[in-house]
């Protein structure tokens, strides 16, 4: 299982890298604390093994949170995930129901907000 992550101001060049393992990705977050025009409120969410960068949930439209509940995980992913990650690292990586489960576990560890439990899809 890769490893948990937390709240990070990640360049948009993070996105698609492969941590081996926690130590890495240790190493990608002080990279990205380090660069001084990192854009705010983004978090670095491990899925199948690989960065994804998301907006912070209050920046979320509206319309993404009726996605998730209603099970519409690809559309919702559109939403929410930051920059090109949804058309560079999501739709290549076309997650499994278990690997969006897990996304939604860290992201909800990550936040504090219950995402699995709102996902209407066999991910939870």
């Amino acid at each position: 299982m890769p490893p948990r992550t937390k709240k990070v101001d990640p360049p948009a060049d993070l996105a698609g890298k492969k941590p081996a393992n926690a130590t890495d990705l240790d190493a990608l977050r002080d990279e990205v604390r380090a660069e001084p025009d990192a854009p705010d409120d983004i978090y670095a969410v491990s899925v199948a093994g690989t960065v994804v960068r998301v907006k912070h949930y209050l920046d979320w439209p509206v319309s993404a949170d009726e996605l998730l509940i209603a099970g519409r995980i690809h559309k919702w992913a559109e939403k929410v995930i930051a920059g090109d990650d949804y058309r560079d690292v999501w739709v290549p990586l076309d997650p499994t129901n278990r690997q969006v489960g897990e996304f939604l576990r860290n992201l909800e560890e990550i936040t504090g907000i219950p995402f699995v439990t709102q996902a209407g899809s066999p991910t939870t």
